[in-house]
């Protein structure tokens, strides 16, 4: 899962040092707010 929503964020252009700040909650939100 982590590998994953890293990879996913890293095509999207979120930078790695971005991702790590980010929670599983913060990017659940992310996800959901995406699908709207």
């Amino acid at each position: 899962m982590r590998q994953l929503a890293r990879r996913l964020a890293i095509e999207l252009g979120f930078q790695a040092s971005e991702l790590e700040r980010m929670t599983l909650g913060d990017l659940l939100w992310w996800l959901a707010e995406g699908e709207e």
